[in-house]
């Protein structure tokens, strides 16, 4: 996953009508009074008056809706905002018992439109019984704006936890891809400064043209971007192709890697640490090198990959040097980030002697988080 991944899914996922507040709150204010206006239609029609042909009742119900219509937007605007954005539960109380409180004025619009209109007022209904019969629109409305109010505060503070937790995701990838380079490149620096001493300029050109190659791959890559598992093991041939010159070729390197993997998916540079390991653990103690097996399979919807070393292995369970550096928790650390337990690595000893360090992880083959180039020149 990468970190705009990471944003779409956590933060920025697409956005529909209920991530714009004016819209949907607005919206559902348009349409709870266009309900109410239909049913009162429709309880009319149910039961219509004797003299429906003398008054204009529908054109009087249209102005009472439009009244609450009014007032109720007035009431929304003043407490949410124009753009209906502002919530807290402080107002979203208010917006129930403020309508509520607008119930005399609305009672005194079922009055007032009949005068206006024929010129009469009818017989007003004690206050008790006009909520029940038509009163019961207002704290119903402002519960349904209430309940969306509640719902964006709630969405906004999700987001802002989201946001906070895809920073530090981000933040803690970087530390740990960053602690890969020092101690190799400090190694490499010390045996290109060697061979110059010695005047093996052609050795030490080669290095550092390979080390050239090595970190513009290393530092054009994202902590949090994914690589093709091709490109990937030609960054890390690179890197052990400057550590056998370190070692006189006493190094021997082999990679296997299962054809129609080309693009799998992962985490760019996780293999480094681990190779790293290798070489400080079970190449430079010996001083008659050994050898290293980098293999890729898939196994069912899994791509593995192994690292195998033909040195001393791990020390026992318990002992205070059971311990491989930094590489193997930096690996560790970064797929439970990217995976959670969707992944993981392994470290065990071989047979007679060596140590299998397996990293599994989904098997992943489109999308590639960067179209496969020559990293190198």
């Amino acid at each position: 996953m990468t970190n705009g991944e990471v944003e779409r899914g956590a933060i920025g996922a697409p956005r529909g009508l209920l991530d714009h507040p004016a819209w949907t709150r607005w919206g559902a204010h348009v349409a709870f009074w266009l309900m109410y206006f239909a049913i009162r239609t429709a309880a009319a029609a149910a039961d219509p008056p004797d003299d429906a042909s003398d008054f204009p009742y529908l054109l009087n119900r249209i102005l009472v809706v439009a009244s609450y219509f009014v007032l109720t937007g007035a009431l929304l605007a003043i407490i949410a905002g124009p753009r209906a954005s502002r919530s807290n539960w402080a107002r979203n109380l208010a917006l129930v018992l403020g309508a509520l409180a607008l119930a005399p004025l609305t009672q005194y619009s079922e009055q007032v439109w009949p005068r206006w209109l024929a010129g009469f007022s009818p017989e007003p209904y004690p206050f008790v019984i006009y909520l029940f019969q038509f009163g019961w629109a207002l704290p119903l409305w402002g519960l349904t704006q209430a309940l969306l109010g509640y719902h964006f505060e709630t969405m906004t503070q999700a987001r802002a936890v989201a946001r906070a937790q895809a920073l530090a995701y981000d933040a803690q990838l970087k530390m740990l891809h960053y602690q890969i380079n020092p101690h190799f490149l400090f190694n490499t620096l010390n045996a290109i400064s060697t061979l110059v001493l010695e005047k093996r300029n052609a050795q030490a050109e080669s290095m550092i043209l390979k080390l050239a190659g090595f970190l513009r791959y290393s530092l054009d890559r994202q902590p949090t971007e994914m690589a093709a598992l091709t490109a990937e093991m030609d960054a890390q041939r690179k890197y052990l192709e400057i550590e056998r010159t370190r070692f006189d070729d006493k190094l021997q390197v082999r990679f296997s890697i299962e054809p129609g993997l080309e693009n799998a998916r992962l985490p760019s540079l996780i293999l480094q640490p681990i190779l790293e390991n290798a070489i400080k653990y079970a190449i430079t103690p010996r001083t008659e090198g050994g050898s290293i097996d980098v293999a890729a399979y898939r196994d069912g919807d899994l791509l593995r990959i192994s690292i195998e070393d033909d040195g001393p292995g791990l020390p026992p369970e318990g002992d205070t040097r059971r311990r491989r550096g930094v590489g193997l928790a930096n690996a560790r650390e970064r797929l439970e980030l990217i995976y959670a337990g969707r992944a993981g690595l392994t470290a065990r000893n071989r047979e007679p002697h060596g140590c299998r360090v397996e990293i599994w992880l989904p098997l992943e083959e489109e999308r590639v988080g960067r179209a496969a180039a020559p990293a190198f020149s």
